[in-house]
């Protein structure tokens, strides 16, 4: 049986053959001719290459009820069972500083761009000042993680105007996120099955990764009438959150943390309670380590055409960053070591690698064969151009 005590088994197209080959001798005779170019052996076939969609449709239909073999639209069913839904894929956010002439007005849904074409618009009026400038919030134009560009890269205007001379920003953009990836979004259900109730740092965790555009969020608690180690004020709470906006963090923060903990941090917010009484809350950004990798192979014939890349993919899927699809991979957690021994068991996944050395570093030129440690308020990154792949002759 296909369903047992075991669980569910799905029965392949070669599978399907043999059955049916063995029911045909049983039916016709054992010297019946069932070769793959005899009319028989064509039509048996054809049928079991349909009957092997129907079992690969049933083995879906019954994964789909368990969340860690859930994907798609199966999913998003679980998450909202649990009133937690799919992150969607979001905007960025920056400020935008204008020079020009004085007095002028730049309208809302001014356009401003960057040299790669990434646009930004301008979310209201705005004067520039007597000193010949202006700064106005602007919002991406597109959604997707690759709006959260650079500071000085957006320089350029959609349509020129006399009166302004120039346009940057000062800041990085931030808050723009792809579409949440059904691995992520699979982490966060499971997560949310270990966080009861609210108050607990688990609870507070879970809330601010369920932020939409948040990567990576740790909490540090001090429960004691002393200052910590860290600086922290007794009996408080001291988030450390990467990307997200700040409105939508310091929401999810209240919301989770206890009535009477107080937040620390640099990032400040007000928000009000169901009485309209005002609560300040704080929090801090992370900070990304950028995680620098070089691979020397020695490589087989089995190394395919694109090995590289599907190196390079496995280790920024295992530290964090954009894979070669563009997909920004979560990675690891805030303040979570990079483990050589882990980069060595995940480049030999990768066919046709006979030898490895591997050398990793905070930059470029300090390269080493050891973990690297994450301070509690960092989380590791890298990506495709940090990563370098040396072939042994």
């Amino acid at each position: 049986m296909a369903l047992n005590q075991d669980g569910f088994t799905r029965k392949t197209y070669s599978d399907l053959v043999d059955e049916m080959e063995e029911k045909f001798k049983e039916l016709f005779g054992a010297d019946i001719n069932l070769a793959s170019y005899t009319p028989l052996g064509i039509i048996m076939r054809v049928m079991a290459f349909f009957y092997a969609m129907i079992w690969d449709a049933i083995e879906k239909v019954y994964n789909s009820r368990f969340i860690k073999k859930s994907d798609g639209v199966s999913l998003d069913y679980h998450g909202s069972d649990k009133r937690v839904l799919r992150n969607p894929a979001s905007n960025a956010y920056v400020t935008l500083k204008f020079v020009g002439t004085p007095n002028y007005i730049i309208q809302a849904e001014t356009i401003a761009r960057t040299e790669g074409d990434v646009q930004f618009a301008t979310l209201e009026d705005v004067t520039i000042s007597l000193d010949g400038t202006a700064t106005v919030q602007a919002i991406s134009v597109e959604t997707g993680g690759y709006n959260n560009v650079l500071p000085q890269t957006i320089t350029y205007l959609l349509e020129a105007d006399e009166n302004i001379t120039s346009v940057t920003n000062e800041s990085k953009a931030d808050g723009g996120a792809d579409i949440e990836s059904d691995a992520s979004y699979q982490s966060r259900l499971l997560r949310i099955n270990e966080s009861n109730g609210k108050a607990t740092m688990t609870a507070v965790e879970t809330a601010l990764n369920n932020v939409v555009g948040v990567r990576s969020a740790n909490v540090v608690t001090n429960r004691t009438m002393e200052v910590d180690m860290q600086g922290n004020p007794p009996k408080s709470l001291h988030a450390y959150v990467l990307g997200g906006a700040k409105e939508d963090i310091a929401q999810a923060l209240f919301d989770a943390m206890s009535a009477t903990s107080q937040t620390v941090g640099a990032q400040e917010v007000t928000i009000a309670d169901n009485s309209k009484n005002q609560h300040v809350v704080r929090f801090d950004y992370a900070t990304e380590k950028m995680v620098y990798v070089k691979l020397t192979i020695t490589k087989t014939a089995a190394f395919e055409a694109d090995g590289e890349l599907q190196l390079k993919n496995a280790i920024i899927e295992y530290i964090g960053g954009i894979d070669s699809n563009g997909d920004e991979q979560g990675g690891l957690s805030m303040g979570g070591t990079v483990v050589m021994a882990k980069l060595f068991g995940i480049a030999y996944k990768v066919n046709g690698i006979e030898d490895i050395d591997i050398q990793i570093g905070l930059s470029a030129s300090a390269l080493q064969r050891t973990n690297i440690d994450i301070s509690q308020n960092e989380v590791a990154t890298t990506s495709l151009q940090n990563i370098e792949v040396i072939y042994n002759a």
